[in-house]
């Protein structure tokens, strides 16, 4: 996969700092957010979510894990590149969001694609960032799911499949990803869709 030509919109809104302030904004513009987008994933629902469970990933510290060990939880899964503006943006309020799911047992996962881990691990620093982290290049699972955009953003349900692929870093996939992970989780009731749709 040639990083270069992964697709990297850009961020239509400013949203106001602070974990409060971001699920605030991303609910309220969660009916207006749109369809979550299948096309993010290349690969097939099936074939993806048993790439998503079956892969080794390796946090940024060393340890070996996969994210069917998570299965129980509801997990966000983000791809994500030290490279990519919107990426950069998206990162604070996905650890925001990981800290609210925390409180009903889910959790938000980012897996760089990065082709050096040290630039990850900068960005992880240089923010402050207390969600996990994986690195796995850009010929892991990105390939195996044939990722057509970066930022990339994938909510598994407990059973540890696919609720929604969203690709993009903007506010409205944000909202539709922080809507579809709190309501899974119990953490916000059920909203009227907006037209938006999920994978399933």
């Amino acid at each position: 996969m040639d990083e270069r030509n992964l697709t990297t919109p850009a961020p239509r809104h400013r949203v106001r700092a602070g974990a409060a302030a971001m699920l605030a904004v991303v609910l309220a513009l969660a009916p207006a957010a749109g369809a979550a987008t299948p096309e993010a994933l290349g690969s097939g629902n099936e074939a993806a979510a048993k790439a998503l469970g079956d892969h080794a990933l390796r946090k940024l510290d060393g340890t070996a894990f996969n994210l069917s060990s998570l299965r129980g939880q509801v997990v966000v899964v983000n791809f994500w590149a030290s490279w990519c503006a919107p990426c950069r943006k998206e990162l604070p309020r996905l650890d925001a969001l990981n800290a609210e799911l925390a409180k009903s047992g889910g959790r938000v996962v980012a897996v760089s694609i990065d082709t050096n881990a040290d630039n990850a691990r900068r960005f992880v620093t240089t923010h402050k960032l207390k969600l996990p982290v994986a690195q796995d290049g850009p010929d892991g699972l990105a390939r195996a799911l044939d990722l057509q955009h970066v930022p990339c953003t994938v909510v598994l349900d407990r059973d540890g499949s696919i609720a929604c692929a969203v690709g993009g870093g903007d506010d409205a996939a944000l909202a539709q990803v922080t809507s579809v992970a709190l309501r899974l989780s119990g953490r916000a009731p059920v909203a009227a869709s907006g037209g938006g749709t999920e994978t399933r």
